[in-house]
């Protein structure tokens, strides 16, 4: 049976270079944890992991700690989206306030659209989620002692693995 890895160390370093890049805040700590979620709805059960299977759901939760003395400001958390084949799942971003990025550079509210030309003619499509590779949360500011929370679930490409 052939397993992906989630390169959680990666993401992880990719978290913290976005998080530096974003907010320059000192004394805040981040920590980067991948569950399976095996199930759905109300009865979905969450399995730490660092791996996953073709067509496995992970839901990845940033926490952000503030273990300063004083408050961090504008606090802007970063999720990327790996590119080992991950997607991101369409409104499964809590809090729900979240923006997207194709490049880590430009965000916007999700869903993100585009400007294409259809037939000579100009129109706006919505981006394909797939096609994200970051989401950010605007925080605001986390008083000193503080943590919050961030998540999100994307799947691996592919077919389901089979028996």
């Amino acid at each position: 049976m052939h397993r992906v890895f989630l390169f959680l160390a990666l993401c992880l370093f990719q978290l913290n270079a976005a998080f530096a890049a974003a907010t320059g805040a000192g004394g805040v700590d981040v920590t980067l944890q991948a569950f399976q979620v095996a199930g759905s709805g109300k009865d979905a059960k969450l399995m730490p992991t660092t791996r996953a299977l073709p067509g496995d759901t992970i839901e990845y939760q940033v926490t952000y700690r503030n273990g300063g003395t004083t408050p961090a400001r504008q606090i802007k958390a970063v999720l990327p989206v790996p590119a080992s084949g991950m997607a991101y799942l369409a409104g499964s971003a809590l809090p729900a306030a979240v923006e997207a990025s194709l490049d880590g550079k430009t965000y916007a509210p999700a869903p993100l659209t585009r400007d294409v030309m259809r037939e000579g003619r100009r129109v706006t499509e919505v981006v394909p989620v797939s096609e994200y590779r970051f989401l950010r949360w605007d925080l605001g500011d986390l008083p000193a002692g503080a943590a919050v929370t961030v998540k999100s679930r994307m799947r691996l490409a592919g077919a389901p693995a089979q028996p």
